[in-house]
C-alpha cells in the first residue's frame, strides 16, 4: 500500500496571486498534487490573501523531491518563510 505524504503550509500575508503562482510551479513537479486552502475568516480584508495556505500531497517522501524544496526556498527568499498549518 502506498503512503500519502501531506503537508499544509502558509505564508504570512501572501497575496492570492502569489499563492496561485506557487501552486502552478509546484504542480509541475511529477507526483505532486497541490490544493489551495480557503481562508476561514468571515471578514474580508483586501490586503490579506483570501487563501489560508497550500496543501501539498505526494506518494514519495518529500525529502526525496529536491525540486519541491527548491521551489519553496525560492519563495521564502522573495517573501517570508512559510510555516506549517
Amino acid at each position: 500500500m502506498n503512503q500519502i505524504y501531506q503537508q499544509e503550509i502558509s505564508y504570512l500575508d501572501l497575496p492570492l496571486a502569489i499563492y496561485t503562482e506557487i501552486a502552478a510551479h509546484l504542480e509541475q513537479v511529477d507526483g505532486l498534487t497541490v490544493e489551495l486552502i480557503l481562508e476561514d475568516r468571515l471578514d474580508f480584508a483586501y490586503h490579506h490573501s483570501q487563501l489560508k495556505g497550500l496543501r501539498i500531497q505526494t506518494q514519495s517522501d518529500p525529502q526525496e523531491l529536491p525540486l519541491l524544496q527548491s521551489i519553496l526556498d525560492y519563495y521564502n527568499g522573495l517573501y517570508s518563510s512559510y510555516s506549517p498549518l
